[in-house]
């Protein structure tokens, strides 16, 4: 559905999709810009949705190319960034080959990055992170923060708990989650095999490790939700088993005037096809109350 939208859109001239690039620290970032073909007497419109993708992720997978050709339809701008993970020029998903050096927190920074990338042109910005995109998100809501980003939207962002996680590592790999992160702690800038999120025995700097797995509880996003003073719209699926960490928290934001949540029925963690369509129509009119 979501790529024969797309086709439609492009063969009819109705959209134009522009690579974009830019350096931050020395590295090669990658977006892919989505921009609507407006009739020359429409007012341009000043507001660009800001797309961030899930863990080690990318700007054209499923989930973010489906956002971009919903919003189009609806006449909506939007840029789906690439976070860099610590590569240059990164394309695709994050390869459990390659050294792994990826830093959890360190997004904040390169969304901050994006945003005044884009606020020269766009004075209106709307975030919008997907699953741990979505904390990623709120971390740089609260690290950063920005006058020309008008509101933040989580699709399914993640949560976290440091007992389960260290019981699921267990379970995955049948190794102890503490003594790994004890060996990380001795000398976080070095380099060791380890089992680290999807990949089994990589080789990964400590540092990673320890964003990923260290005790942080920025990583859970209900918690960071019970004190943002920006508006921010949370989407879960009804059939996202994921969901189930998140709907006993909504308790901790549930006084937070600035938070609303809504639930898709029958969606999983990805929203695809017509659910995304739903999420965007319903951001639309959320924005505009």
């Amino acid at each position: 559905m979501q790529l024969l939208l797309a086709l439609l859109l492009l063969a009819a001239g109705q959209v134009f999709a522009t690579p974009l690039q830019s350096t931050y620290k020395g590295l090669v970032l990658n977006a892919n810009l989505i921009e609507p073909k407006h009739s020359p007497d429409a007012m341009p419109t000043d507001r660009i949705f800001l797309l961030l993708h899930g863990t080690w992720g990318h700007n054209q997978m499923e989930i973010m190319s489906g956002l971009q050709d919903s919003l189009a339809a609806a006449g909506q701008t939007s840029v789906a960034i690439n976070l860099s993970l610590g590569q240059n020029d990164r394309q695709g998903f994050l390869s459990c080959d390659a050294p792994i050096i990826a830093n959890h927190a360190e997004a904040a920074a390169e969304i901050d990055h994006w945003v005044h990338f884009l606020a020269l042109r766009w004075p209106h910005i709307v975030l919008v992170g997907h699953s741990r995109g979505g904390n990623q998100v709120m971390l740089y809501n609260q690290q950063f923060g920005s006058a020309d980003v008008e509101a933040l939207v989580l699709l399914a962002p993640m949560t976290w708990n440091q007992a389960s996680a260290t019981q699921d590592y267990t379970d995955k790999y049948q190794v102890n989650l503490n003594e790994v992160l004890d060996k990380a702690r001795q000398d976080p800038q070095k380099m060791f095999i380890a089992d680290v999120l999807h990949c089994p025995q990589a080789s990964v700097s400590a540092s990673s490790l320890l964003s990923y797995y260290g005790h942080q509880p920025n990583r859970n996003t209900p918690d960071l939700l019970a004190n943002t003073m920006l508006r921010t719209l949370v989407f879960e699926g009804t059939e996202d088993p994921l969901a189930k960490e998140f709907e006993p928290q909504t308790e901790k934001f549930a006084a937070n005037k600035h938070v609303t949540v809504r639930w898709i029925q029958g969606s999983d963690h990805f929203f695809r096809d017509l659910y995304l369509d739903d999420v965007v129509e319903q951001t639309l009119q959320w924005l505009h109350q």
